[in-house]
C-alpha cells in the first residue's frame, strides 16, 4: 500500500451527529493535514467499537492513526500536531493516549478537561510523555502498521468499553509500552460505568490473569483491582451492589 503524504488518520465511530460535527469543526482548525474516517453508527450497524474500528483499519494509509470518541474537541490549533509529535517519540509498537493510569498505582495521569464542567481529569502533574499501564479510549493511537498487524479483540471487547485498555495489556505482555501525553483536549463526558462495563472489566482481568504473569493488576481511569480470582470478583460484586443502590 502506498503511504499517504499526510502523517495521520483520525478514526471516529459516532452515533450523535451533532457531537461529531463539533469534533470535525475543531479538526478543521488544526494546523496540520490529516485524513478523517467517520464511521456512522446511527443505525447501530456495529454492536461493538472493536468491530467498528477493525472494519476500516485496512483502509488507512498514513503512518499514524488516532482513534477518537465523538465528544472530543481540540480547542487549540496546535493540539493535533502536538499529539503526532509525541507519537513520533514512541516505539514502533507502543500506544499513546491523553488519559491513563500510572504504572503500579491507581492515579490518573491526564490534562484532559472532561464532563459537563470541563474539570481536569488528572491527579498527578507531569510534562511531555509519561509511561502508564493503560490508556483511556477517548483519544489514543499509534503506528498504523501496528493496528493492521494486531487488530482490536472483538471477542474480549464485544461492546463499547475497554478496547484500548485490553490493547495496552496485550502489547505490554509482548514487551511494548503504553504512554500518556500532556495534550489538554476537551472531552464532553466523564465516562459511564454500568453493568456491561463491569462484566467486561472482570472478563479482561480473568483472561490476563490466566495468560500472563506480567499483568498483576488491571488499572484503568474508571477503577483498578488486582487480577487474581478473589480481588477481581470482590471488585465486580462491590460495583454491582453500588449499581443497585444507584451510587455509580
Amino acid at each position: 500500500m502506498k503511504m499517504n503524504s499526510k502523517k495521520v488518520t483520525i478514526v471516529c465511530c459516532y452515533n450523535n451527529i451533532e457531537q461529531y460535527k463539533r469534533f470535525c469543526v475543531s479538526l478543521e482548525k488544526q494546523n496540520i493535514d490529516y485524513e478523517l474516517i467517520g464511521i456512522d453508527n446511527q443505525e447501530q450497524k456495529f454492536d461493538s467499537c472493536s468491530k467498528a474500528l477493525n472494519s476500516v483499519i485496512s483502509e488507512i494509509n498514513t503512518e499514524y492513526v488516532i482513534f477518537s470518541h465523538q465528544d472530543i474537541e481540540l480547542p487549540e490549533e496546535h493540539m493535533l500536531e502536538d499529539f503526532v509529535k509525541y507519537l513520533e517519540e514512541t516505539g514502533q509498537r507502543d500506544i499513546l493516549g491523553v488519559a491513563g493510569t500510572l504504572k503500579e498505582c491507581t492515579k490518573v495521569a491526564s490534562y484532559v478537561r472532561h464532563g459537563t464542567k470541563l474539570q481536569c481529569a488528572g491527579e498527578v502533574k507531569y510534562k511531555g510523555l509519561l509511561e502508564c499501564d493503560t490508556v483511556d479510549e477517548c483519544f489514543f493511537g499509534g503506528r498504523t502498521k501496528q493496528f493492521q498487524n494486531e487488530m482490536f479483540d472483538e471477542r474480549l471487547c464485544d461492546d463499547w468499553h475497554l478496547y484500548a485498555v485490553e490493547y495496552c495489556l496485550r502489547i505490554r505482555v509482548n514487551g511494548a509500552h503504553a504512554w500518556v501525553c500532556d495534550v489538554p483536549l476537551l472531552h464532553y463526558s466523564s465516562g459511564k460505568i454500568n453493568h456491561i462495563y463491569n462484566e467486561n472489566f472482570r472478563k479482561i482481568a480473568a483472561y490476563y490473569a490466566s495468560v500472563s504473569d506480567k499483568i498483576k493488576a488491571l488499572n484503568t481511569v474508571c477503577g483498578s483491582t488486582k487480577t487474581d480470582f478473589i480481588h477481581r470478583n470482590l471488585f465486580y460484586w462491590k460495583r454491582e451492589i453500588l449499581f443497585k443502590l444507584h451510587r455509580l
